[in-house]
């Protein structure tokens, strides 16, 4: 008999007295009046009989039942009957979950998942996976929880389409106007397959009914089969095997219908203890009937003591019913002496399944608690972040890079308890949702003013277009350098015309620029010369081969580094080949064997160099490209330590976490490299400080 039969978790909490009174009432009864009989033909006290019963010579007699004149005989007769009708299954009794969903079958483990994180299409896909792995009738559950949550993502998407709709066709009265018409195709493949699901159970409960009413059937003629071995005539070995026969049918009918069990298993017990009554069980046939049940007893408290040491729990809950199950139906009576000892056994073995079963539920809420709390963090956080909100594009991002983290940490979350876990759930959507509708409002706003800044802008391109062929450098210059500060203050304008207008500016621009510089006849031929040199030496050093010397061939790049310093200016619309020459000497210190740090500040020193030669204005570039740069690090080690609060700790192996602290530690060394860079540019201006003191007082003196 399975769980369909209304069999109930065994909770392992019946006390020995309570099975003794009522389970055994029948045995201690029969036992009882076995031995008053005894005695009373030892005495020959003379009894009158209760009730006749048809015998044949030679054949299987019914003992006649006698009463003592003490009334002993009938005391027990009656103590007997009482128990059978206020007997009560100790083990099989009324089960909430089952008349809860006694269609679903619970013995199949199908794995818990966050259905309310799932889009149509997944939920779609993970119902026609349970009804392509798993019985039809093990996971209801499952199946409400993906109709009701792809019911509610159908509705927010018909919500919003219908909105989109009403915002892009105002109402009208004119007969003619578009109506609003929604069609989802993911719609029509659900509800098709949900259709084929429901058909399926239903034709599966059906096939399961018309067998519980045949097995119902033939438990009925089993037991009117015991009924009838009261009265054969025959010999009592050929009679006991036949009861055995039946009760071995019994046992493997399978399940009835669940309205019929227990008037059932009332008339099976009560039909079973009248022919242990009616049928006089020599004394060696029943004391080898309570060896083979206490046998088949001390299995049953070995099992159930190995499932002690069973990890899943579930698994040792459902094969530990099974058990209280044989128990009941499969073993009969015992010896007087084994009653008490056995069941004690057994229910010390049932208790520690049942102790480890409250520890496992107890473990899992406290998780699940965690879980509620840190969900209820992300949630908190997300709110902040929107309330800060942000002002720029890269700020927009940065907010976006953090709800990306507190997103995957939400997914990664274990449930929260059953009670609150769909609330928040929607609470964290609602709160993405407020974040994604202010981000958008933001860029919609940004638009607007970008599509202003082109404006302004290309008047700007008009101007500069109208001036870089002017021959009046003087008047031009100061219309130039207004408008190339104007280009500055203007914001951002849309990305698909930022770089297009940008060269357009530029190229005017740069056209008055060159124009005017051709003019200029200082120094014009030095600095030539001077690029000239510096390209020799560019092309030498991107020339050099790696050496097995690597202090050779770091001596070698810092000769190179040398040269370069030694040599002046070049024309400003030359000055890229000054970063092209430290790019590359970066990349030949790192191939002499130097760390990327190292090169890094050795690199540096030919910028320190250039600066030597440059002006105050070079320097006051330089401190604040570095101070902004320094700012930003700290910026973004100090957002990322903040994610990492919202991880476990203790979960160093977690990829997430990996990621973050790698990230901290390579911000950490460009901050370092860059307080250094800070360091020599604060030391170098210094000294070219103190020289400048000396030359004006040798000046001076002279």
């Amino acid at each position: 008999m399975n769980k369909n039969d209304n069999l109930p978790q065994a909770d392992g909490q019946n006390d020995a007295k309570h099975l003794s009174d009522e389970t055994n009432a029948i045995e201690n009864a029969f036992i009882a009046e076995q031995k008053k009989a005894e005695e009373s033909e030892k005495e020959h006290i003379e009894v009158e009989p209760v009730k006749e019963t048809t015998t044949v010579e030679g054949t299987n007699k019914a003992s006649q039942k006698a009463e003592d004149h003490s009334t002993t005989h009938e005391d027990t007769m009656v103590e007997e009957s009482e128990a059978v009708q206020n007997a009560t299954d100790p083990i099989i009794d009324e089960n909430e979950e089952a008349d809860k969903d006694e269609n679903q079958d619970n013995t199949v483990e199908i794995p818990e998942k966050e259905y309310e994180t799932m889009n149509q299409k997944e939920l779609i896909d993970e119902l026609r996976q349970l009804m392509q792995e798993y019985p039809i009738n093990s996971f209801r559950d499952q199946a409400e929880k993906i109709k009701k949550n792809f019911e509610k993502r159908d509705a927010e998407i018909h919500e919003k389409e219908k909105a989109k709709f009403e915002k892009e066709n105002p109402p009208s009265d004119d007969p003619l106007a578009p109506q609003f018409e929604y069609n989802n195709e993911l719609t029509k493949v659900f509800n098709d397959l949900h259709r084929t699901y429901r058909k399926e159970k239903g034709e599966f409960q059906r096939k399961r009914r018309a067998q519980q009413e045949a097995n119902l059937v033939k438990r009925r003629e089993i037991i009117e089969g015991i009924k009838t071995l009261i009265t054969e005539e025959e010999n009592i070995g050929t009679t006991f095997k036949k009861f055995h026969d039946l009760q071995e049918n019994w046992r493997s009918t399978g399940p009835i219908p669940h309205d019929a069990y227990n008037i059932t298993w009332e008339d099976y017990r009560l039909a079973t203890q009248n022919f242990y009554d009616y049928i006089d069980l020599s004394k060696e046939l029943r004391d080898k009937d309570f060896e083979r049940n206490l046998e088949l007893r001390h299995k049953i408290i070995a099992r159930a003591e190995e499932l002690g040491q069973e990890d899943n729990i579930h698994k040792a809950l459902r094969e530990l019913q099974e058990l209280h199950r044989m128990w009941k139906e499969d073993v009969g009576p015992v010896a007087q002496e084994h009653r008490d000892p056995t069941w004690e056994s057994f229910k010390a073995a049932t208790k520690v399944i049942h102790d480890k079963r409250q520890e496992f539920y107890k473990e899992r809420d406290k998780q699940q608690e965690h879980n509620k709390m840190v969900k209820e963090n992300i949630i908190a956080e997300v709110q902040k972040i929107t309330e800060t909100g942000a002002k720029s594009h890269k700020e927009w991002q940065d907010r976006l890079k953090e709800i990306d983290v507190l997103k995957e940490l939400f997914k990664n979350t274990g449930a929260a308890p059953k009670d609150v876990n769909n609330d928040l759930w929607d609470q964290y959507r609602s709160v993405t949702r407020e974040f994604n509708r202010a981000k958008n409002n933001f860029y919609k706003e940004l638009k607007d003013e970008q599509n202003e800044n082109l404006k302004k802008k290309m008047d700007l391109i008009a101007i500069a277009e109208e001036h870089q062929n002017s021959e009046d450098f003087a008047g031009s210059l100061q219309v130039m350098k207004r408008i190339q500060a104007d280009w500055k203050k203007i914001g951002h304008v849309p990305r698909k015309d930022s770089d297009k207008i940008w060269k357009r500016f530029q190229k005017a621009c740069n056209a008055f620029f060159d124009k005017k510089n051709a003019q200029k006849e200082a120094a014009t031929v030095e600095e030539k010369e001077n690029y000239e040199a510096k390209l020799k030496i560019y092309d030498a050093l991107k020339e050099m081969l790696p050496q097995d010397d690597k202090e050779a061939m770091q001596s070698d790049i810092q000769s190179f580094m040398d040269q370069w310093s030694a040599i002046g200016r070049v024309p400003y619309s030359k000055r890229f080949i000054q970063d092209k020459f430290e790019k590359l000497v970066k990349a030949k210190f790192k191939a002499a064997g130097l760390s990327e740090v190292d090169a890094e500040m050795l690199k540096y020193q030919n910028k320190l160099s250039s600066l030597e030669n440059g002006n105050e204005r070079d320097f006051k570039n330089e401190r604040f490209y570095l101070r902004k740069r320094q700012d930003e690090i700290k910026k973004e080690i100090l957002q990322l330590q903040n994610n990492l609060q919202f991880f476990n700790s203790k979960d160093d192996k977690n990829p997430l976490i990996l990621a973050q602290k790698k990230n901290i530690a390579d911000l950490q060394k460009e901050l370092d490299v860059v307080k250094e860079k800070q360091k020599q540019v604060n030391i170098l201006e210094r000294q070219l400080a103190q020289q400048e003191e000396v030359t004006t007082e040798v000046t001076s003196e002279e």
